[in-house]
């Protein structure tokens, strides 16, 4: 059996060839609904003879999958064997082909055959292209918009950038990112791996020496506000993981001796607290309660390196939405279970913003060297009550079974009404004002590519 998608690029077919052949590559392809995890690799991305080792999760079932680099000819295609899997026969061939002065064309082609024979085709084929056509369709947008972005900064230096909460949910996906456009990134970590810089700021540790030499620094570290109920110990917590943590960073790169030309800060939305159905744009006061102050605090932290970095970005991110991590994914189980719904009374303002929005902002306001404060929200917010019916209807489920405001209260405490219940109508005016053009603007399309439907 065949299957095969093309897509068309902006770029040369030598360039989109050697695009798949750098860092990040292969880890922008994996859809976010599948649980992938990459076991080992021997060789070198997609030279020939290079393995990859897998582990594919679905429907709480493990699968191993080891494929094989088996032919490769520079700039022209590439094919990977499936050595152990799901399929009886797995052959993968990604050509790459001119089209027109400018463009290429990328062409996946796939040859396989299904375990079991004859009934193991009938029973499960539909499925099967369903499901290639399901990933290659998200596989060739990524690769689209990430050649573009390529194409736009080609003349652009590649810069050394650090990023604080580079292992976690949004950071990873960040440096990912990053490499596959080409860029050196190191990763600021309590448990430093080969190439990051060691940190501590519960103990105040840092190794400034390892700090000489970076472009950009993000700073994204600091404890999850939603990861347990909210008491007089715990605010202290969030209070020094954000603002002690990054006064420590701040401190620590101003005594470097070649200092970075833009530091990015993480920040919130919180910042400009319960706003009810007032739109917040980056011009508004700052607002009230802890996660305002918390903002406040841990933004004026980062305007200290004002004095000495060219660009100081802050990010007032909102709901980031993945399949793989953060709320969306806290959110799937009871949704696809019919027990989702709406937080509260369900009029309040939720704003939110896809991670390839989130990710395509961030290198945005890098590569055009933006400074000051940015909400990073999609330009369309929607009440907790549209959001859960989009949710439901997305993944073809009822959305009724709405949480009352007491029992979040309950689990929660004070989070529940400042992060859950408080209404926030943010909106990207300053993001829009810079040039960006949003991947993802309205809430269903976002929902839909992250989960594949």
């Amino acid at each position: 059996m065949q299957f095969r998608r093309e897509v068309v690029l902006p770029c040369s077919a030598r360039e989109a060839f050697e695009w798949h052949a750098r860092e990040g590559a292969f880890e922008r392809l994996a859809p976010p609904w599948d649980r992938l995890e990459i076991l080992s690799r021997s060789g070198n991305g997609i030279d020939e003879g290079s393995t990859i080792r897998l582990k594919l999760r679905k429907l709480g079932i493990s699968k191993e999958w080891i494929a094989k680099i088996s032919e490769r000819l520079d700039g022209v295609y590439f094919k990977d064997i499936q050595v152990k899997g799901p399929f009886a026969k797995w052959e993968h061939t990604h050509s790459f082909e001119e089209s027109g002065s400018s463009n290429a064309v990328l062409a996946d082609e796939i040859e396989y055959a299904l375990p079991g024979g004859p009934i193991g085709s009938w029973l499960g084929n539909d499925r099967v292209r369903s499901e290639l056509e399901r990933v290659f369709r998200y596989r060739h947008e990524i690769t689209k918009s990430d050649l573009t972005l390529w194409d736009r900064y080609r003349n652009r230096k590649r810069l050394n950038i650090l990023i604080s909460g580079g292992h976690g949910f949004i950071g990873s996906r960040l440096s990912v990112f990053l490499r596959s456009q080409g860029h050196t990134v190191a990763v600021l970590s309590r448990t430093p791996k080969t190439g990051d810089v060691g940190w501590d700021p519960s103990s105040g540790s840092i190794s400034r020496d390892q700090l000489e030499g970076f472009d950009a620094v993000i700073h994204l570290a600091g404890e999850n506000l939603a990861s347990g109920r909210w008491n007089a110990q715990r605010k202290e917590r969030l209070w020094k993981s954000r603002v002690d943590g990054t006064k420590l960073l701040v401190q620590a790169l101003g005594q470097v001796k070649r200092r970075p030309s833009a530091f990015i800060s993480a920040s919130g939305i919180g910042y400009y607290g319960d706003s009810g159905d007032h739109v917040a744009r980056e011009t508004e006061p700052l607002g009230e309660g802890f996660l305002a102050e918390l903002c406040q605090a841990w933004e004026s932290e980062a305007l200290v390196l004002e004095s000495y970095v060219e660009n100081v970005i802050r990010l007032r991110t909102g709901v980031v939405l993945d399949a793989r991590g953060g709320a969306l994914a806290k959110m799937l189980l009871p949704f696809k279970l019919g027990l989702g719904g709406a937080l509260g009374v369900g009029t309040q303002w939720m704003p939110w913003i896809a991670l390839e929005d989130w990710i395509g902002s961030v290198y945005h306001l890098l590569m055009e060297e933006k400074t000051g404060p940015f909400n990073l929200v999609a330009p369309n917010p929607v009440t907790s009550r549209e959001f859960a019916r989009t949710l439901g209807a997305v993944l073809s489920r009822p959305a009724f079974m709405d949480v009352p405001a007491p029992v979040l209260r309950l689990v929660l405490g004070e989070f529940a009404d400042e992060g859950l219940l408080s209404s926030c109508r943010a909106y990207p005016s300053a993001l829009e004002s810079s040039g960006y053009e949003f991947r993802h603007p309205d809430i269903g399309d976002a929902l839909r590519i992250t989960l594949g439907r």
